[in-house]
């Protein structure tokens, strides 16, 4: 009965061993996420873009110079092709008497893009961008459109103006932009300068006129 026992006990304790010795020696940990897609448009500062440029007081003293704002760069992202819209709100303050005359209108301010680069280090490669032909203005700056009898040298349909984005209007589109990087990082972006003229003419006079174009950028 006592050697019984002892066999019991050193069964047990050999069937003991060996879970021991089949202990789990290696284990996973999981790290799962998602990529979502994403765009931004900035400042050349890389903030968010907001800015006021100013065509100055038009002054009608000179038949074929455009007063034109400055340079306005916007800096487009993405990890997916992109559209960019424009909108815009024209308003007019302490307008004077028509009496007859011609107020200005968003028609007589030309708007588009002046200059696309595309050229980073980190654009994608393959990049393209398609601009609409009427805010093109890469190959012929809108201050070198003819002007005739002093004035307004945007032709409907053809030159783009402000009055083109009275309501949401696509200006650009283009594939997926950014290699890596965030809106940290250098040469991972396309860079848009946007550009507006008027020529200067006998309007109605006013204290102030004012544009509010906003720009909307979206993935698809």
């Amino acid at each position: 009965m006592k050697d019984s026992m002892i066999l019991t006990r050193i069964l047990a304790l050999g069937i003991l061993g060996g879970a021991v010795a089949l202990a789990q020696t290696m284990g996973t940990i999981t790290i799962s996420g998602s990529i979502p897609q994403a765009v931004s448009l900035t400042s050349v500062s890389d903030a968010p873009l907001s800015t006021t440029s100013a065509l100055g007081v038009l002054t009608a003293t000179n038949t074929s110079t455009l007063a034109q704002i400055p340079p306005v760069v916007v800096r487009i992202r993405s990890n997916q092709q992109y559209k960019l819209s424009a909108v815009s709100v024209f308003t007019i303050s302490g307008a004077g008497s028509a009496d007859g005359g011609q107020a200005i209108t968003a028609s007589d301010i030309g708007f588009g893009i002046t200059a696309k680069d595309a050229t980073g280090s980190r654009v994608a490669t393959g990049h393209t961008d398609t601009i609409a032909a009427k805010f093109d203005y890469t190959t012929t700056a809108m201050t070198a459109l003819p002007v005739t009898d002093g004035l307004t040298p945007f032709v409907a349909g053809t030159n783009g103006t402000l009055n083109d984005i009275v309501a949401s209007n696509q200006i650009i589109q283009g594939s997926l932009v950014s290699k890596q990087g965030n809106i940290n990082t250098q040469e991972n972006f396309v860079s848009l300068t946007f550009g507006a003229a008027t020529l200067p003419q006998y309007f109605t006079p006013n204290t102030s006129f004012q544009a509010v174009v906003t720009l909307t950028i979206v993935t698809f």
